[in-house]
């Protein structure tokens, strides 16, 4: 049995065969991360406080507590805190199989 805590990120890669890492990650106002993209994982970002603007590709839409975003393969994405607390949320990452892969 494996039990840890998310400190700074967690790399699943020896523990999940497709699961990679699973992040806690807080956002103050103002702030966001950069326009990327991961060409070989898809990620889930589950909302636990705040709210922010989310955009994937070219869809620009709010988000907050609760919400869950899915971010496909190769999909630029980026995120900002547009309120006035911290924006706090659990990123999944997922390693995508070959046969899964639309191209």
């Amino acid at each position: 049995m494996r039990v840890n805590q998310i400190e700074n990120g967690l790399d699943l890669t020896k523990d999940a065969q497709n699961m990679a890492a699973i992040y806690d990650t807080s956002l103050e106002p103002g702030k966001g991360i950069e326009l990327h993209f991961h060409p070989e994982l898809e990620e889930i970002y589950y909302v636990l406080s705040g709210y922010g603007i989310m955009t994937i590709g070219d869809e620009k839409q709010e988000i907050s507590r609760y919400d869950v975003v899915y971010i496909p393969e190769l999909a630029p994405h980026t995120l900002f805190n547009s309120g006035n607390v911290p924006l706090r949320f659990i990123t999944l990452s997922v390693k995508v199989k070959r046969d899964q892969r639309k191209f």
